[in-house]
């Protein structure tokens, strides 16, 4: 069954055109509504998400010369890129502050290698958060739009790869809430607190929600 582009445009609910500004404003509105921009052969679709709305993805259908679609690829929204590439950078603050004070690496590799375990964690996080949001969304669109994909193996929720990732994610995540009551919020820090329980919080419902969905099949 071919997906033309009147099927794809029956997703949008709102037309708004792709930029910084209108990623904001949905950001600051909580507008879940599915909105997208329409092009000669390209539309663009994203949703925001009650509790993920930040770092929703934007989905783009691309068509050929008859109007049929032939890819869809995604990317996160401007704003989720650089809201979290500032969250990235607040982070680093406690670990490199000395750089402004003394820039002798030497002296300073414990710190140099605690900032790279502790962001590339983050990172993971990260990550993980909108690949599940990215995968949640786009198993609506593929009912939405009758589209059935082929020798797709369902994936293992306790495969060793996932346990391992879990046995680091999970600690990391309770460690970073300890730290937002402990040191953030007695400090003022509210701002950076909010961010890092925000992150933290999509990812283990997320991550809960999917093991549980998939402990009651």
């Amino acid at each position: 069954m071919e997906i033309t582009k009147s099927d794809i445009v029956k997703l949008i609910e709102e037309k708004q055109t792709d930029s910084f500004t209108t990623h904001l404003l949905t950001a600051l509105k909580w507008d879940c509504r599915p909105t997208g921009e329409i092009r000669n052969r390209e539309i663009r679709v994203w949703r925001q998400n009650i509790w993920n709305s930040m770092f929703y993805p934007i989905f783009t259908f691309k068509l050929n010369r008859d109007g049929h679609l032939i890819n869809i690829s995604d990317r996160i929204n401007p704003v989720g890129r650089i809201i979290y590439v500032l969250f990235c950078a607040l982070f680093s603050i406690p670990w490199l502050h000395w750089l402004f004070e003394d820039f002798d690496i030497s002296k300073h590799w414990i710190q140099i290698f605690g900032w790279v375990v502790f962001l590339g964690i983050f990172l993971l996080i990260g990550f993980k958060i909108y690949r599940m949001e990215k995968k949640i969304q786009l198993k609506q669109i593929y009912e939405i739009l009758e589209i059935e994909v082929e020798n797709e193996k369902p994936e293992k929720e306790w495969g060793w790869k996932k346990i391992l990732v879990r046995l680091i994610t999970y600690p990391l995540s309770i460690f970073l809430v300890a730290m937002c009551f402990w040191t953030a919020i007695p400090q003022g820090k509210y701002l950076l607190a909010m961010g890092v329980l925000l992150i933290v919080g999509v990812y283990l419902y997320t991550d809960l929600k999917i093991i549980f969905k998939k402990n009651y099949r």
